[in-house]
């Protein structure tokens, strides 16, 4: 697999924001492209600039494999990608003032209103920049899309980022999407912005893994009976959707939902027996990012067994 040596599994890791240099094993300062589809721009940049570390966001198992195999063919070492949501990845992962440059390009500006809550740079991701750049550190964003360049640029600039731009660019990152777009005779455009002063930002993951012990019997009819349970609240949700018992009744496998604002998880609780009742944990084969409403759905499941 040309992507093992650089894939990354931060949902499994216990202590977040996590100790970057020892994900590289070397301390350089933190370079992050979020969506870099096919590769090439985030290999070309980590071989030109090899005294940084690069952090590659991606929800694309085939661009993760694409871009693995560039990076290979390029002989670099300094990157690391991750199967993850950039916009969340970009809060949870990195510390106030940790990243010296951040770079989007050809993002999906989701045009009609309706789908307006899905456009990458919003007020939320504009606040998670002001935190994690450090000072003089730089967001770059490159669009074929002005009107979405200047949304952006008014998203930056309440959140109290330095503006350079929109302006054309006439010599891009050179992507196939830039191709494409040129080949179509439109423009390309480009915006900077700078920060002045790392803020912070509320962070909802943490690193240790929630459990909870039932002084309880291990029923089947009330375990089967936790399918299709949810709760719902102000910005999260949980949804219980199957359970699979073990052959011998012994353990039951539950696939579980959870919602943390626009973040949303699939995932598998365990409810096994134990000496002194039962104990709900997190399936180890399917390892979530443990927010809030991860922990509310082990709790909810202890709840509904201990009635």
């Amino acid at each position: 697999m040309d992507f093992g040596p650089y894939l990354i599994r931060p949902e499994r890791w216990t202590e977040l924001p996590p100790r970057w240099g020892e994900a590289f094993g070397r301390e350089a300062p933190l370079c992050v492209e979020i969506g870099f589809g096919n590769g090439e721009f985030l290999a070309e940049m980590a071989k030109t600039h090899a005294d940084r570390n690069w952090v590659g966001f991606e929800t694309s198992l085939t661009c993760i494999v694409k871009t693995g195999r560039k990076l290979r063919q390029s002989g670099v070492e300094n990157v690391r990608l991750a199967l993850l949501d950039g916009k969340f990845g970009l809060r949870e992962l990195f510390a106030d003032g940790s990243v010296a440059q951040v770079f989007v390009n050809f993002p999906c500006p989701w045009p009609k209103a309706r789908h307006a809550e899905r456009r990458l740079v919003d007020e939320d991701f504009a606040q998670t920049l002001a935190a994690v750049l450090a000072e003089g550190g730089e967001f770059q964003l490159v669009t074929d899309a002005l009107w979405y360049a200047e949304e952006a640029a008014g998203h930056l600039a309440a959140a109290g980022l330095a503006l350079e731009g929109p302006f054309p660019l006439a010599d891009g990152p050179g992507t196939r999407y830039e191709r494409k777009w040129r080949a179509r005779g439109l423009s390309v455009w480009k915006l900077v912005a700078r920060n002045r002063e790392p803020k912070t930002v509320k962070r909802i993951a943490e690193g240790a893994m929630p459990h909870a012990k039932v002084p309880t019997k291990f029923e089947r009819l009330k375990i089967e009976g936790l399918a299709g349970k949810k709760e719902t609240w102000e910005g999260g949700a949980v949804v219980l959707k199957e359970v699979f018992l073990s052959a011998h009744a012994e353990a039951a496998l539950i696939r579980a939902f959870a919602i943390d604002g626009d973040f949303t998880q699939q995932f598998f609780l365990i409810v096994s027996r134990i000496p002194e009742g039962v104990i709900v944990q997190l399936d180890g084969a399917t390892v979530p990012f443990r927010t809030p409403a991860v922990k509310r759905a082990v709790s909810l499941v202890a709840e509904e067994l201990s009635r």
